[in-house]
């Protein structure tokens, strides 16, 4: 998992990357390398998180959710900050705790296999991770030496 969140921060890439394991399917979202979005099959959607949080009732959120519906596409996220329900360090924080715990999960799954699709992926706003919060740290220095060493011989 490690090595190809490695090569996709480090190329750039945009687009997304589907993790497959056995029936397991999940997926990640990139734009210029850094990781905007991630699902996993046991991922908790915001609405949901924040109706048990208190935050909204769910009558709120069937209503945000009719509006995604109807509308252009725009995630549940940015529909809540315009309904002055949520601030952005509170959807900022949720979708990073996303991400966090689908690639903890991700990380658990054997055998992996990836499938990374070049794509345009445009980012709502500027919530993200970079992908080097997942490296170890001495997989990270072991590979930023292996690169400094092929710019030597270059």
């Amino acid at each position: 998992m490690h090595d190809i969140l490695l090569l996709i921060g480090l190329e750039g890439r945009t687009g997304e990357l589907v993790v497959e394991s056995g029936n397991n399917i999940g997926t990640f979202l990139f734009q210029n390398g850094k990781i905007l979005l991630a699902f996993s099959p046991y991922t908790r959607a915001i609405g949901d998180l924040l109706v048990e949080q208190g935050v909204l009732t769910e009558a709120e959120l069937l209503d945000v959710l009719k509006q995604q519906m109807t509308g252009p596409h725009t995630p549940v996220g940015a529909l809540l900050l315009k309904t002055g329900k949520v601030t952005f360090k509170v959807i900022e924080s949720m979708v990073q705790k996303q991400i966090r715990m689908a690639v903890r999960d991700f990380s658990t799954w054997s055998p992996l296999e990836f499938i990374f699709v070049r794509k345009d992926v445009r980012s709502f706003d500027s919530i993200h991770l970079p992908v080097y919060e997942f490296i170890p740290q001495d997989a990270l220095k072991a590979s930023l030496d292996f690169i400094a060493g092929m710019a030597d011989v270059l």
